[in-house]
Formats: C-alpha cells, sequence, structure tokens
C-alpha cells in the first residue's frame, strides 16, 4: 500500500564542493560504495575469463591526512592482466576520514578486488545499457573529477527530459520507507556522487542526513538511474554533482 503513493519530491542540483573530510580512512560512501562501483565499473579481462582465472587483487594504497590518495600498488597479485584493471579501478576511489574530528592517518591500506567469473555474469546482466553515442566518445585517462561548470556537455540520466525530468521520475519510482511513513518524516537527503566517464556512479556519500530509511532510499534511486557522462574537450570525463531529494508524505497523511 505504500509502495503506491506518489509523494511530493523536489530535486534540486548543485554544484560539487570540495570533498568533506568527516572523519580513520575508508572509501567515500564506505564499503558498501565499494562494492557497487565493482559491480558496476570492473572490467573482466577477455584472456583472464577465457583462462578461468579466478581469484582477488590485493591493491594497497596510502593517503595523506585530508584523504588524498598518496600511492597505490599491488601488493598481492592475480595475473598481469586482473592486477592493472584491479588498479585502474581502485585509482577511482575516493578516501575520507571515518570519524568526525580526525584525520587519515596515512597508514597502509589494503583492498581486495575480486575476479569471480559467476559473479561477473551476474553484475552485467544488471548493469545498465550504454548505447549512447556519447559512449562513441574517447575516454579521458587523467582521473580528473570536473564541475559542472567546467563540463562542454553536462552529464545527464537517461529518463525522459533528462535531468529537468528527475523530478517526477523519482516521485514515481519512489518507495517511501515504511518507517518513515510510520513516524510521519520528512525532510530532505542530499548526496553527492561522480558520474564516471563509463556512466557508473561512484564515491557516492550522504552529505544530509535523514532517518526512517530514507537515505537509503536515495541511494537506491540515483543507483538505478543509467547515466550519460559529461564531456570535456571531446572526451568522456569524471564529473561530480550533488542531488538533493526531498521526501514528503501525501497531504492526506500530514
Amino acid at each position: 500500500m505504500i509502495r503506491n503513493l506518489l509523494p511530493s519530491v523536489a530535486i534540486i542540483v548543485s554544484l560539487s564542493s570540495a570533498a568533506q573530510t568527516d572523519g580513520v580512512c575508508i572509501p567515500t560512501g564506505g564499503y558498501g560504495a565499494l562494492d557497487h562501483l565493482f559491480e558496476q565499473e570492473l572490467t573482466y579481462p577477455v584472456v583472464a575469463l577465457e583462462a578461468g582465472i579466478k581469484g582477488d587483487v590485493v591493491i594497497s594504497t596510502s593517503v595523506d591526512p585530508s584523504g588524498k590518495t598518496i600511492g597505490v600498488h599491488v601488493a598481492r597479485g592475480l595475473c598481469p592482466e586482473c592486477d592493472t584493471e584491479a588498479l585502474r579501478i581502485m585509482r577511482l576511489v575516493n578516501w575520507r576520514p571515518a570519524t568526525a574530528g580526525e584525520a587519515c592517518s596515512g597508514k597502509e591500506l589494503h583492498i581486495a578486488v575480486p575476479f569471480d567469473p559467476a559473479r561477473y555474469k551476474r553484475w552485467l546482466k544488471a548493469r545498465h545499457k550504454r548505447d549512447d553515442d556519447v559512449f562513441s566518445l574517447p575516454q579521458d585517462e587523467s582521473l580528473t573529477i570536473h564541475t559542472s561548470r567546467q563540463l562542454e556537455t553536462q552529464m545527464a540520466p537517461v529518463i525522459p527530459n533528462g535531468m529537468s525530468g528527475l523530478p517526477n521520475h523519482i516521485a514515481r519510482e519512489m518507495r517511501y520507507p515504511p518507517e518513515a511513513f510510520r513516524r510521519s518524516l520528512e525532510g530532505t537527503v542530499k548526496i553527492e556522487f561522480v558520474v564516471e566517464a563509463s556512466g557508473a556512479l561512484s564515491n557516492m556519500h550522504v552529505i544530509e542526513e535523514l532517518g526512517g530509511g530514507c537515505v537509503e532510499e536515495a541511494i537506491r534511486l540515483m543507483h538505478r538511474i543509467a547515466w550519460k557522462p559529461g564531456v570535456r574537450d571531446g572526451k568522456r570525463v569524471r564529473s561530480s554533482l550533488q542531488v538533493s531529494i526531498r521526501f514528503s508524505l501525501p497531504k492526506d497523511r500530514r
């Protein structure tokens, strides 16, 4: 019954601000966001897939007190092609302190990047199609994250009317969280993420929270949308975006 409700939703898109450091270093958005990055972005090298190579590549990374990556290398390899792909993926990850008021210790961190043929096939089935003309453009390899103002062509959700159609799309797709509904909870969840050159979303984290399951629902909604990357100098680039999602109960429930 709750799922059929169409609450009022407001979408506010703004320029990304500098990454905040609110806390001993973890991937931005936590390890759940890192798992999602693997699911959406990892490419299994054909030679490894055909050979049935399976296992983890362990990547070691160091970060400075602000969370900036200062070194990424293979601590335990699997095969040359898998090692290269694991390094590529981990270089897309931003880091942030996990505890408010603390800075990153600079300690070396180890992350296992999984290569599993069966899991990879499931990932491929769940991925959004990437067949827009923009994907025929070359990809920028600099890893620079651009703001909206720096783009020649803006990143955009692949839905009717693009960014301007986001409020209606969210209203149709939102499942008002049962706990928030029970508590008559309303408010705004603001999230920030990177639209990768592939169209995948990475480094998604919350910068304005709301309880009752609203944060989880906002993140679910964003990940269900396919995105086109921004373009600069004729190349697909990484770009950052902030989106505010307003959770408003139907008038007869207030």
